[in-house]
């Protein structure tokens, strides 16, 4: 007899429906794939992964780029592929990655941050210091002494002394540094105001004996004020600091002009 027999036909064609229709949910259900919080910890891990030990720069790009697409709303992963292009002079690549940083967060600083520094790499200085002010008008600035600098050096070469001695003030009212000390010098000297310049260069070398620029500034203004024996003395620093530069090679003219003169 045929084993069949004993049921209806409609409840035989039913049966293997019923598990095809229960295949179907299970596949279903396994085709939804990670949740959105899994997607975000694989994609933490994948940046992490990137920045390990050993990783050729093409598989930095490659693991980037997929925890980018893994979790396309966190800046991070935008700014370091970006900070991976600006390493490897690919500019235009890296100004896109922080300008989409800050499309997918405006108040992502360090995005901001970095568009400056590349601003001032490409030598547009006005977008340089418009987004180095943005960064600064944002609370709780990480190392605000290092983004005045840029500040202020952006603004010099803009040709805005007032504005890159303003910045350059600043800096120091947050931290004494030698080095903005001496850029600070360098447009007093630029402007001729020798009594600022000479100040900020003995205030600078006090912090940093062996700074041969502020030596040889300072050996400068000396000479420029027939102070002959503080010029030769600084002068000398500058040979003995850096005896290859140029300022040494113009330092050591400039005591021969003087051992003839005598």
């Amino acid at each position: 007899m045929n084993m069949h027999s004993q049921y209806p036909s409609s409840f035989r064609v039913w049966l293997p429906l019923s598990i095809l229709a229960g295949l179907l949910v299970w596949t279903g259900g396994c085709a939804t794939g990670p949740s959105s919080a899994e997607k975000k910890l694989m994609a933490q891990q994948t940046y992490e992964e990137a920045h390990s030990p050993g990783q050729s720069r093409q598989e930095q790009y490659k693991k980037i780029k997929q925890a980018i697409r893994m979790s396309p709303k966190e800046p991070l992963y935008r700014v370091g592929l970006g900070d991976v292009y600006f390493k490897d002079q690919k500019l235009d690549k890296a100004e896109k990655m922080y300008l989409s940083a800050i499309k997918v967060d405006p108040d992502y600083k360090i995005a901001y941050r970095m568009l400056g520094r590349l601003y001032m790499q490409k030598g547009q200085w006005d977008d340089a210091t418009l987004y180095l002010t943005r960064t600064l008008n944002q609370p709780n600035v990480i190392n605000p002494v290092q983004l005045y600098n840029w500040l202020g050096y952006s603004e010099y070469r803009k040709g805005d002394l007032p504005k890159a001695e303003k910045a350059w003030l600043r800096a120091l009212d947050i931290s004494d540094n030698d080095k903005i000390r001496l850029n600070l010098a360098l447009i007093y000297k630029e402007g001729n105001r020798l009594d600022l310049a000479q100040a900020s260069l003995i205030k600078a070398l006090e912090m940093n004996p062996k700074l041969p620029s502020a030596h040889f500034a300072l050996a400068e203004i000396y000479y420029q004020r027939n102070k002959f024996r503080e010029a030769k003395k600084h002068f000398n620093e500058v040979i003995h600091l850096e005896p290859l530069s140029q300022q040494a090679k113009t330092s050591q003219e400039i005591l021969n002009k003087l051992s003839a003169n005598k």
